[in-house]
């Protein structure tokens, strides 16, 4: 069964990994991938068990099939409801 394998934001072709967004983002700055502020909105989803890049809704959906997370679970300030998925929702 897919699932997802950790946070990822997509740029020039080539998706960088992690395990937050926040995190890959500023690698990418620090490592003169990309220059301030590191990509954001679209850019960000996450990465397979494959590598196959997927949106936030799209990882949402391969999360909940994978059981990956559980709608409803508060973790911070965040709650995840089903339909985009953050780094903070996966269990």
């Amino acid at each position: 069964m897919k699932h997802i394998a950790s946070a990822a934001i997509l740029y020039n072709g080539k998706a960088y990994t992690g395990r937050s967004h926040c995190e890959i983002g500023i690698k990418m700055v620090q490592e003169g991938v990309c220059p301030r502020p590191y990509p954001g909105g679209d850019a960000q989803g996450f990465v397979d068990d494959e590598g196959v890049f997927w949106s936030r809704c799209e990882a949402a959906v391969i999360a909940i099939a994978a059981g990956q997370v559980q709608i409803g679970r508060a973790n911070r300030e965040h709650i995840f409801n089903g339909e985009k998925l953050y780094s903070e929702d996966l269990l």
